[in-house]
């Protein structure tokens, strides 16, 4: 107890001291979320983590700030700006109790266990009243090719006024970027709603689900598959069936790509929304997201017996319809009428996960992962590996991962997190170890798995086994041939198997066309899913194609 006292009068000390300091460097600021971290450590207040988490998203977006490309003069106007946020944040760390919640739209974070980095929202207290469990409105952004940390788009103004009226919050989720709000982006919208509950006494039993564009395919597919979590969903311009939108029908893709589509989108699932409340919009000249596809759900539903699904549809509109959406009368009585009156709700799915995708390969980056550059007999690719890896992941989860080189390993940190381990076996005594155990055989020119013998040169590996040192954990492969050259960063996760052998060239959505694929049961077997690839995604898409 001494220990900890003490540990806890040093990191305040340490905090309040940096926060007098007002130096410009971006060292300055990374002592300070040190500080910050360390005072979280010592901390069993959850009000200090918030503070801590809010930190540390400001660090970050200071130096996502310093590397971009806007003016100079901008640019250090931005970066002040949050330098004081981070400060405000240090004195709320260092005071004695937790500060009102202030009302208004607000930056909020929290830190993501999965690669330890802190994840913004936007918040919406209501300015009028703040009930006891007041009801939540969760707002999911569009498609931009150049959102990141500092850019996390907002709370749009004109939809404060419904807030307002319900007395309710909002939060606006970053959902990861540009993910279609799947996998971590899924994730990451219901922990914000999680936050939400701890932190401001949201009623999870009015919980409305509304989003534009991307986030109306974010509104279909989490909507659907956590059907329990939402009291309505208004979705705006959003897809929601993969084969719809890419005009494929489910023959036309192999085996391994089709259980992993329809894992993750909405029309698996679309059964249990019958008895939800839905109010879909969309404009009859959309030329992003074709009427046709935003038209398909309702209509899917209304096949299965659903009463309670509208589609309002704007014949003169193009994609732009938020505007009109939100101020659309039939939308704001629907809407209030979620927020507030709560409605029986579905049982929830038993054993789901927030973001489970079907592949354990990408599961493990649901929870605490950490990269490792394997051994490389000196040759320098394995540091070299672990930086462009590590740079894909910044791009696609907007966060540096956790990552070590394999003979700087720390066996503590090794045991408790999903490996991701990049090297070929020939030198790297991990990579060998993973694949050794995983009943996997290799030679120069070939990889034998599960009966089969695949090629390897010129050819890549994703491997899913388990990890050497806490076989409760995943102990991932990827040797070879990189993933992904030719898929865009925000979907460079979606489609990969527990095992896949490829090659150079891609298929129509930018993957890599598989020699094998398949998955890993629950007692170490593979399953391969045949055929590996199709005349349908082999072909490359024409003009017009999606």
């Amino acid at each position: 107890m001494e220990m900890h006292v003490s540990a806890r009068i040093a990191s305040t000390s340490g905090v309040k001291r940096l926060h007098g300091r007002r130096g410009s460097s971006l060292q300055s600021v990374v002592a300070l979320m040190l500080a910050a971290v360390a005072a979280q450590a010592w901390s069993a207040e959850t009000w200090r983590e918030w503070e801590a988490a809010k930190i540390r998203l400001h660090a970050e977006r200071m130096r996502v700030l310093a590397r971009g490309n806007c003016p100079a003069v901008t640019r250090e106007a931005a970066i002040e700006s949050e330098r004081q946020q981070l400060r405000e944040a240090l004195g709320r760390l260092t005071a004695d109790s937790a500060a009102p919640a202030a009302r208004g739209v607000r930056l909020e974070a929290y830190v993501s266990p999965n690669d330890d980095s802190p994840q913004p929202f936007w918040r919406y207290l209501p300015v009028s009243q703040l009930p006891t469990n007041p009801p939540l409105l969760i707002f999911l952004h569009g498609y931009a090719e150049d959102w990141d940390l500092a850019s996390a788009p907002g709370i749009p103004d004109f939809i404060t006024n419904v807030a307002e009226e319900a007395g309710a919050c909002i939060a606006a989720p970053f959902g990861r970027g540009n993910t279609d709000y799947q996998h971590l982006g899924e994730q990451d919208v219901l922990r914000v709603l999680d936050e939400m509950v701890a932190r401001f006494g949201a009623d999870r039993e009015r919980v409305v689900l509304a989003g534009v564009s991307m986030g109306g395919l974010g509104v279909w597919c989490i909507g659907a598959r956590w059907a329990d979590r939402f009291n309505m969903l208004l979705p705006i311009c959003g897809r929601g069936d993969f084969y719809v939108w890419h005009r494929l029908t489910e023959r036309d893709l192999p085996p391994w790509q089709r259980e992993l589509v329809d894992t993750q989108f909405a029309t698996r699932y679309l059964d249990r929304l019958r008895r939800t409340s839905i109010m879909a919009t969309h404009g009859r000249f959309d030329d992003i997201v074709t009427f046709e596809q935003g038209a398909y759900p309702p209509a899917a539903l209304r096949r299965l017996g659903a009463t309670r699904t509208t589609l309002i549809e704007f014949t003169r509109a193009g994609h732009d319809v938020f505007g009109i959406s939100w101020e659309h009368e039939l939308v704001r009585q629907r809407l209030l009428e979620g927020l507030t009156t709560a409605f029986t709700k579905p049982r929830p799915r038993a054993s789901a996960v927030p973001g489970a995708s079907g592949s354990r390969v990408q599961d493990a980056f649901l929870t605490p992962f950490l990269f490792v550059g394997g051994d490389d007999g000196g040759a320098g690719d394995g540091a070299a590996l672990l930086e462009a890896r590590s740079d894909e992941w910044q791009r696609y989860g907007h966060a540096r991962p956790r990552q070590t080189l394999e003979r700087e390993l720390d066996l503590k940190q090794a045991a408790s997190c999903n490996l991701f381990v990049f090297g070929e076996p020939e030198w790297s005594l991990l990579t060998r170890a993973i694949l050794e155990r995983g009943g996997v055989a290799w030679d120069a020119e070939s990889f034998t798995i599960a009966g089969r013998r695949l090629p390897r040169a010129g050819h890549g590996l994703w491997f899913t086994g388990r990890n050497p040192f806490n076989t409760n954990l995943a102990g991932v492969v990827q040797c070879g041939l990189p993933w992904g050259a030719g898929q865009s960063d925000n979907h460079r996760y979606d489609r990969i198997p527990d095992v896949i052998v490829y090659g150079p060239d891609t298929d129509r959505f930018g993957y890599n066309l598989a020699a094998a694929a398949g998955f890993v049961d629950s007692d170490g077997s593979v399953r391969w899913c045949d055929p590996p690839i199709t005349d349908a995604i082999r072909r490359p898409q024409v003009c017009g194609e999606p």
